[in-house]
Formats: C-alpha cells, sequence, structure tokens
C-alpha cells in the first residue's frame, strides 16, 4: 500500500456504499463470474440499501445474497448459476416464483451491447437478429417494448434487431490494483467489467492493492476504468472473495460450496447473512472469522503462485520535437 498518497476519493467500504449508492437506483456489478466486488455487495446488504435494480451478464450467488438481503426489486441479466438444480433452486429462483422481484432476460451478448451503447454515448446497439426467434425476445418483463426493436437497415433494407443504450446509476467493480485517483487496472479474463463500468454515472473500484501512478503509468494497457470517471477507491484486499483474483488468490470452492448449500432455503441463507454480513463491520472482521472459522493454513492455501508476464517495452528517445542537438 502506498502510504504518501493522498486523495478525496480513498473511502472504505462503508463510506462509499453509503455516499455512492442510494435507494431506488439501478446498481451494476460490472465484473463477469470472476474477481466480484464481494466487499462491496456485502456491504450494500449490511446498509439495508433498497429497492434496487441489479444489472450483471451473469451471476454465480451474487444475486441471491442481494435478494436475500431485501436489497432488490428487479434484476436485469443472463443468467444465474442454478445450484441444486429443480430439487433445490436458489433464493433468485424463489424470489421469481414469489414475485418478489421482476427479471428481464437477456443474452450476455445483448446486455454488453446494451452497456457498450450508453458508455459510448450512443442510443442503441445491434444484435443478432436471431434471438427474434427465441423466448429472450418474446417474454418481456419490465422493459416491455423497448426490450428490443426491429427496423429496417438503411443499407441492405433488410431487418436487424436492435437494444437501447443502458446507463445504470453506479458501477461496483473489484480489481487487481488501482491508484489514489482511480487509475483502475485489472488483467485476466476482463469479461464486461471495462464496458459495464464506463456506462455508468458513477463508479465505486475496491482493489487488492493501492499503488503510485508511476507503477500504473508503466502498464498502460491494464488501466481498464481512467481516474477521472471514478468516485470512489476502497483498498480491500480479499475483497473479492470468495471469487478469484489472478495474482492474488484462487476461487474457494469449499466456501462457496458451503454458500451453495445454505442457498437451497430461504431460512438457511438468512443464517449465512447474520454469520457473514450483518455480525461483520467490515472485511478485515469477515477475513478474520474465516481464520477463526476455516483456519489461517486454508486461507493461505488460495494465495496465487506468481507467474509474472514478459514486460513490454514503452521506451522512446523521450526527447521533445523542438530539441536541437
Amino acid at each position: 500500500m502506498v502510504e504518501s498518497e493522498v486523495s478525496d476519493k480513498l473511502m472504505d467500504a462503508s463510506e462509499a456504499v453509503k455516499k455512492f449508492i442510494s435507494d431506488g437506483e439501478q446498481v451494476c456489478i460490472a465484473n463477469f463470474l470472476q474477481s466480484s466486488p464481494f466487499a462491496l455487495i456485502h456491504e450494500i446488504i449490511r446498509q439495508k440499501k433498497r429497492e434496487l435494480t441489479l444489472w450483471s451478464t451473469s451471476l454465480i450467488d451474487e444475486a441471491d445474497l442481494l435478494v436475500a438481503g431485501g436489497c432488490l426489486k428487479r434484476i436485469v441479466t443472463a443468467f444465474s448459476f442454478r445450484l441444486g438444480g429443480a430439487n433445490y433452486g436458489t433464493e433468485f429462483e424463489r424470489a421469481i416464483k414469489e414475485k418478489r422481484i421482476e427479471v428481464e432476460d437477456y443474452s450476455n451478448y445483448s446486455i454488453l451491447a446494451m452497456l457498450m451503447a450508453g458508455a459510448m454515448g450512443q442510443t442503441f446497439m445491434q444484435v443478432p437478429i436471431g434471438l427474434k426467434y427465441t423466448d429472450i425476445f418474446r417474454r418481456r418483463s419490465f422493459m416491455g417494448e423497448n426490450k428490443f426493436k426491429e427496423v429496417e437497415c438503411p443499407f441492405t433494407g433488410k431487418k436487424v434487431l436492435l437494444v437501447p443504450a443502458a446507463n445504470p446509476d453506479v458501477a461496483i467493480v473489484h480489481v487487481q490494483r488501482v491508484d489514489a485517483e482511480g487509475n483502475a487496472q485489472l488483467w485476466g479474463a476482463l469479461g464486461t467489467a471495462k464496458w459495464a463500468s464506463l456506462a455508468c454515472k458513477k463508479i465505486v473500484v475496491s482493489a487488492e492493492e493501492l499503488v503510485d501512478r508511476e507503477t500504473v503509468n508503466r502498464s498502460p494497457h491494464h488501466t481498464i476504468i481512467p481516474g477521472f470517471r471514478v468516485n470512489a477507491v476502497v483498498v480491500e484486499p480479499w475483497g473479492a472473495h470468495p471469487s478469484e483474483v489472478h495474482g492474488y488468490y484462487d476461487l474457494d470452492f469449499l466456501f462457496r460450496a458451503m454458500l451453495g448449500a445454505m442457498n437451497w432455503s430461504s431460512e438457511s441463507i438468512q443464517h449465512f447473512l447474520t454469520e457473514w454480513v450483518y455480525n461483520l463491520e467490515n472485511r478485515e472482521q469477515y477475513i478474520a472469522h474465516y481464520i477463526e472459522r476455516f483456519g489461517k493454513e486454508y486461507l493461505e492455501r488460495l494465495r496465487a503462485k506468481p507467474y509474472y508476464s514478459v514486460p513490454v517495452n514503452y521506451g522512446s528517445s523521450f526527447r521533445k520535437h523542438t530539441q536541437i542537438d
């Protein structure tokens, strides 16, 4: 951690969620199935945010926790992992059947196209016409007639299918490292993180590590979110646990299996929230409780072993154009 960096963007998860996420807003989980911002998700639940619309291309158990916490009114997604199958179900499925939430179902690419359009300042994006022949097109929830639009291509005269641009209120995203101004760097499988973040009006970044600007400048290709777009920077080691973060730690299969088992009933998932969210004030206490329950040795086994990429050369003569030898 860089002690000398000072920025009004640096804050803990509690302050960031309180300041930048309000009841009734549209919240986008920008990460795609890994590096999930669980520390921020837990804080949203802990602060009892309400009537939120969740945007995410794909989910494992993030939506289940937010639904169980009473935070969500609507969800826009393409996938949510159905652990346990038809015999058990998940909190997400139970909420749909009990009409506690509304869900708009898209394909992964369709949601990404909506977010890309929003990030680029466009009003729509074209998606594959084949979607017209699926239930994704035919079945509509709160998006209604604006879920898709079919128009004639001005160049070919053929019918094309469009989705509207999306600009959720706030993105939450977890990355490997960030500087004090919010220049956020993510590597590995990037998924939708870049476009999902940039489509949103506000961005809250949590990161494994705070680095100086020089470190960021030496690896500019890893910066997916420029600092001027970021509202809050939360330095949160283990902030994506139990999901994985390349270069830092692996997916915690056993912990996620435990969560999956507790997701088989509404009562048991509330027990999970009580133990792992409500009874703990922050991520530091979460990790301390994890060590108490499972031992530090098992946590340390999740740490990634170094496997460095080959450096690239960004050098030049560094001479000014007006310089005369």
